[in-house]
Formats: structure tokens, C-alpha cells, sequence
């Protein structure tokens, strides 16, 4: 058997970057950049008010007091988009609202809340206001020329909000995979389909497919793939031609007899490999490059299948779009039930489910029933799989694991 961190690696390393897209804006969230963005103006592009008031020269202000208020005449509103040009005298104050440009020879705003009188003809003051006061400057957040995202971020809402105020409408991005999903075996029917003895619904090309989208790939369902190397030859040539980024496939890879994928495989591709993977579940596993498609052929087993994907398809995907989270990220959690695991020669990824501790301590992780290989029940309640070692026979309450969640965290 070899160890996951080493297959992994071996699969990483056929793996190259897609290249780069541009889309609109309005298209972009949640994609990584791929190229810096720079802005031709300033933001703030003016000084401007954050709070509605009256804009004042601080200087006419500074002998206020509550025993010597200061009155000033108001000669004039500025409400946001006025151009704000009409310059403001010594011993003058303007009306002003959120957002308004600042006019020439204004300084400082004092909010209507902080005046101690004001009406539409004058304004009266009772202490000094300091240069600046709840003014924004040109060019505070960014300065003209300057790059406002750098490459490889996940573009958040924020971002998105940043870009837009600069006019970016077109935004450079890395590609994101088209991904190709077969099941196969002779028993899958479709899921609206009555069971006869021996079936079973398609569920694998479902839970992949909900899988990679949440991932942000493009996915191609395809049909079942049936127990016959003729059908399986072909239904993978039809894939072919259709171009995807990586081809997925599920079931067929075993050592039984009617396991044709594996054999398939080695005939269509390239440094094709059947490998015996120490973990559990997800021993088995078929990875290699089909017409220079990278190809991974999962398990069947539901809970395997989605295990695989973790460790082995999510870290090729994130290559592929250039993106830095395809590796789980390695936390720790207190467990708060345990039973006994069997020994073995494998990592157990156990699916569990992970939660803040109310009194601000390590996060605690329970593991629901249902952890069988062919079972989905308890994998539908998981928001983590928890590493359990090789030899390991007891897991307890009050041990402390190794989780990796299973929630892509967005910027």
C-alpha cells in the first residue's frame, strides 16, 4: 500500500494550470485572480464629508466654548453630486450631506448632533473642531496607479464593491475545470426510477457533481458507464471528445471481474496508475492522464467515492484554477462521544461533525453513526472527517483530533 500524502503528491505533479478568462464583473465573485488590478483614480476621488452637518473652517472655530459660543451664518447646502466649487469663506459655514464634496477653504464638518443650535440661517457651535473632523481624503483606501487586489485572491463581495468603484468592469480570473462525472455497474437506475431486486439509484454522480459545483467547477454528467469494456471504451471516448479539464469516474476499480474501468484505463492512457491506498475507506484508487485528461477513478462506495474527491480530486482541481485551498487546512477538536475503531494498517478518515465550544475552547467533534464506506447517512450529517492513525483502536470523549473540515470557507 502507499501512503496518501505520497499519491497525492504523485497526482500534483501531472497536474497544469488552465490558464486565464476574462468576464465581467458582475461575474466574478467567489473567482481567483489572476492578474493585479490597478485604478486610474483615487478613492476617495475627492474630499468629501462622512457625515451630514455643516463644513466650517476649523480656525473659525477655535475660541468656541460653552461660556463663548461661536455663531456662523450659513450661505449656502451641498448635497452628494453637487460639484461643491463655490468656495467657503473665513467666518462662513455650508450645510453639508454624507458624501458631499468638501469646498474649497472647508476643513472640518460638525455634525448636526454635535451643534448647539442650527437652523437654515445660522449655526452655533460651543466648542473648537479639530482640522480633519469627519472629513474622507482623496485617495485615502487607494491612490491613483495603485494595485487594489494582488493576484490569487478569491474575490469577495467587498472585492467586488472595491473593483466597481474603480470602473474595473472586466475582470482577469484563473479558469475554473470542466469536470466529466461518470458512475458505472450494471445496477444503477436512474433516481426517479422504481427498484427492482439488485438495483440501485445513481446517487454517486449526484453527491460528485453537488461536490464540485460547491468547489466552484464546471460539471458534465455523463451516462452510466455499464460492466462491459466495450461500453466503457466508448462512453470515455464520447467523454474525450466533449474536452473536459478531468474525468471522474466511480465504481469499476476493484479487483473483481467485471472491474473493467482500471483495465480501460491502462489501455487509453498514460502512466495510469492502480493503486492500494493506506486509508480507510478509499483503499482503492486509479489515477493517470486519459488523451492528457487527468483521470481519477473512485470507489463506488458513496462514502469512499467522497472521501477520494477530498483527498485526491479537490487538491488536482485547486492546482488546475490556481487557487491555494486544495489542502485541508489541519485543525484540532476535543472529541465528545467515541467508540472503539478495529486496528489496521491504514488512516482511518472518520466523517464527523464539528462545532464552536460555547466557552470559547477547542472545537468540539462528535462522530455520528453510519461510518461504513457504503453509507451516506452519517456522511449527510459531517461537516469534517477526523484522522484517525494507523493502529489507533480506541477514540474516547475528551481526546484531542485532527479534523479537516469539510466547509469551504469564502473570502
Amino acid at each position: 500500500m502507499i501512503q496518501p500524502d505520497e499519491v497525492r503528491q504523485q497526482i500534483l505533479d501531472r497536474i497544469k494550470p488552465l490558464g486565464t478568462e476574462t468576464i465581467p464583473l458582475e461575474e466574478a465573485t467567489h473567482r481567483f485572480l489572476a492578474s493585479s488590478i490597478s485604478t486610474r483614480d483615487p478613492i476617495p476621488p475627492f474630499d468629501n464629508t462622512a457625515m451630514d452637518g455643516f463644513v466650517l473652517r476649523a480656525a473659525d472655530t477655535s475660541s468656541a466654548s460653552e461660556s463663548t459660543p461661536v455663531m456662523l451664518p450659513v450661505v449656502a447646502t451641498i448635497e452628494a453630486g453637487m460639484p461643491g466649487d463655490t468656495p467657503l469663506e473665513s467666518g462662513q459655514a455650508m450645510r453639508i450631506y454624507t458624501g458631499a464634496v468638501i469646498p474649497p477653504g472647508g476643513d472640518c464638518i460638525i455634525p448636526f448632533e454635535k451643534c448647539l443650535q442650527y437652523d437654515s440661517e445660522k449655526v452655533t457651535l460651543d466648542r473648537p473642531i479639530g482640522t480633519g473632523s469627519h472629513i474622507r481624503k482623496m485617495g485615502e483606501d487607494v491612490v491613483a496607479g495603485e494595485s487594489v487586489l494582488e493576484p490569487g485572491i478569491r474575490i469577495s463581495p467587498a472585492a467586488i464593491g472595491l473593483l466597481a468603484s474603480i470602473g474595473a468592469t472586466e475582470i482577469p480570473v484563473h479558469r475554473r475545470p470542466r469536470v466529466a462525472v461518470h458512475s458505472s455497474g450494471n445496477e444503477l437506475v436512474e433516481i426517479n426510477s422504481d427498484l427492482n431486486p439488485g438495483q440501485i439509484r445513481n446517487s454517486n454522480l449526484y453527491s460528485l457533481c453537488a461536490r464540485l459545483q460547491r468547489w466552484g467547477a464546471i460539471t458534465l454528467p455523463r451516462p452510466v458507464l455499464l460492466d462491459n469494456i466495450d461500453a466503457i471504451r466508448d462512453g470515455l471516448q464520447e467523454t474525450l471528445a466533449l474536452e473536459p479539464d478531468a474525468i471522474i469516474t466511480t465504481g469499476g476499480i476493484s479487483a473483481g471481474d467485471l472491474d473493467y474501468i482500471r483495465e480501460v484505463a491502462r489501455e487509453m492512457g498514460d502512466d495510469v496508475q492502480i493503486r492500494k491506498v493506506a486509508m480507510k475507506p478509499g483503499k482503492p484508487l486509479v489515477d493517470g492522464l486519459l488523451g492528457g485528461v487527468p483521470f481519477f477513478g473512485l470507489p463506488g462506495n458513496p462514502a469512499a467515492c467522497l472521501v477520494s474527491f477530498e483527498m485526491f480530486v479537490r487538491p488536482a482541481l485547486a492546482r488546475m484554477e490556481q487557487r491555494p485551498d486544495g489542502i485541508h487546512p489541519v485543525r484540532y477538536g476535543i472529541l465528545q462521544t467515541g467508540d472503539p475503531v478495529p486496528p489496521g494498517d491504514r488512516m482511518r478518515l472518520l466523517r464527523g461533525r464539528f462545532s464552536p465550544d460555547p466557552e470559547g475552547g477547542a472545537d468540539r467533534v462528535e462522530i455520528p453513526s453510519g461510518q461504513g464506506s457504503h453509507l451516506l447517512s452519517g456522511f449527510a450529517r459531517a461537516n469534517c472527517l477526523v484522522k484517525i492513525p494507523a493502529q489507533e483502536q480506541t477514540v474516547k470523549p475528551g481526546d484531542l483530533v485532527e479534523i479537516w473540515s469539510l466547509t469551504d470557507e469564502e473570502a
